[in-house]
């Protein structure tokens, strides 16, 4: 691309210092936009030709130069000019090389400010739509393992102390509903970036009786903006967008999270498959859960970007400002999370239960105090407060002398409390697979909660895909 002409040169003579160029080009991140702007110029261009800006030869020209420089970007044969500054100008300048004068017709009755605007709506759909699809396959998942490890105990935790004993799956299938919130975030990332600002111009409409509603028909949108200065300054489609991106982030990170605690060996219930661990450059025995680590640390930048945006637009008047430059960097970034979802995936996909570490801590953290405490109110009929007391001493007991509560004998057990020493009694109450089993309140972790459960998963699942919005369409045609 010889030229090094800028669209703007007219009222400036174009020639500027190389530090503005360099703080003031975005064609190194809206490069990644390209379909989405080749897409609108393609259907502006059919646009002009219906309200007679251009001729059928001239439409037909700039529509066979746009493919040949979507196969040229593709092919990656488009030089890249940060003197021209963003993907606009580099579409402009091939394809005035390509076709001649003819290309400069194309700019008619727009503004980058609305091709950018669109650009962005465009990309907002499209992502949004993959990363829901991508979460759908992570719950599929979910469901599946829960299915596979029904029957495995796990210790609950609160305050990171183990709680009560509680099912793998029903562990799990917690993740599930989180992500199905999240698709639904991205499904109204989706419906709030279908709106088509392009045809608004640079503020306050154009100078054409243009077809706008020809234009949000042939670009797939729902509706139109209705007020030209909205369309061109309004960057809440991306702010919608980071947001769903910082929450879904925000629950990666804490599922990673536990992958790390509980891979670890102090606690040594799951195991990653080497695929998906690293070694260490100096201690031979290490396995680190890089993936998981690298995740986690990658929220960070999700949640950082939001409030960059909001930052940047906090304080802008109507209409554009070279500021809204900066909603780029945010936006293409977190097409990074299809990434880290393939990852997530894999790790819920393969990692390996440790059964025998799981009951070590389970009875290690007494676990089942709480029933004991409830069966003392239950079968013995002592006021809770009492029963909570009388179980807090055995545990304190049972610490201080290191036992658990299934190996304290039973003449010290009758110390503390005479019906402890029942011997059906008490084991069938700090029983770990009948601990389970007595959630049965609807969301509980009893056996039968849990299929109920998964059922619900099932049907919540199905109801999502069947209303995914449609495909965004950036095929050239």
């Amino acid at each position: 691309m010889e030229t090094k002409e800028t669209l703007w040169k007219g009222r400036s003579e174009g020639n500027v210092h190389p530090l503005l160029i360099k703080l003031g080009e975005s064609i190194t991140l809206d490069i990644k936009l390209y379909r989405e702007d080749l897409k609108g110029s393609y259907v502006h261009a059919k646009m002009l030709n219906k309200i007679d800006v251009l001729n059928q030869e001239e439409l037909n020209e700039i529509l066979k130069g746009l493919k040949q420089i979507q196969k040229e970007i593709e092919e990656h044969q488009l030089p890249i000019n940060v003197e021209l500054e963003d993907i606009h100008t580099h579409v402009e300048q091939r394809l005035k090389e390509i076709i001649g004068p003819t290309a400069g017709k194309l700019h008619t009755a727009r503004s980058r400010n609305d091709q950018i605007a669109l650009d962005t709506h465009l990309y907002v759909k499209r992502i949004s739509l993959e990363i829901a699809k991508k979460l759908v396959e992570i719950c599929n998942v979910l469901i599946d393992r829960s299915i596979e490890l029904l029957d495995y105990i796990f210790p609950s935790y609160t305050h990171l102390q183990v709680a009560q004993p509680v099912r793998i799956s029903h562990h799990l299938l917690a993740y599930f509903w989180m992500f199905t919130r999240d698709i639904e975030r991205m499904i109204f990332s989706y419906q709030q970036a279908n709106r088509l600002p392009l045809g608004c111009g640079a503020a306050t409409g154009v100078n054409y009786n243009n077809d706008r509603l020809f234009l949000m028909n042939e670009l797939g949108f729902d509706e139109l903006y209705e007020n030209s200065m909205d369309a061109v300054s309004s960057r809440d489609h991306i702010l919608n967008f980071l947001y769903g991106i910082s929450v879904i982030a925000t629950h990666l990170s804490r599922l990673c999270e536990e992958i790390i605690l509980f891979s670890s060996v102090e606690f040594s219930f799951l195991e990653l498959p080497d695929s998906l661990t690293t070694g260490s450059s100096i201690m031979p025995q290490k396995k680190n859960p890089d993936l998981a680590e690298l995740i986690r640390g990658k929220a960070a930048k999700f949640i950082s970007n939001l409030n960059a945006l909001f930052i940047t637009t906090k304080g802008l008047p109507l209409t554009y400002n070279r500021d809204l430059q900066e909603d780029r960097k945010p936006l293409v970034e977190s097409e990074e999370i299809l990434d880290i979802l393939e990852g997530i995936r894999l790790m819920i996909l393969s990692f390996k239960v440790n059964e025998k570490e799981l009951e070590k801590s389970l009875q290690k953290g007494f676990a089942t105090a709480t029933d004991l405490a409830d069966a003392l109110v239950q079968k013995k009929h002592i006021p809770f407060r009492e029963a909570h007391h009388i179980v807090g001493k055995l545990v304190r007991f049972c610490v201080e002398n290191r036992y658990t509560l299934f190996d304290i004998p039973k003449e010290l057990r009758k110390e503390i409390y005479p019906d402890l020493a029942d011997d059906d009694f008490y084991f069938n109450s700090i029983d770990l697979k009948k601990s389970v089993e007595k959630k049965v309140s609807r969301g509980g972790t009893s056996k039968v909660r849990i299929e109920e459960q998964i059922q619900y998963a099932k049907e919540k699942l199905k109801k999502i895909v069947e209303n995914l919005p449609k495909e965004v369409n950036l095929t050239l045609e």
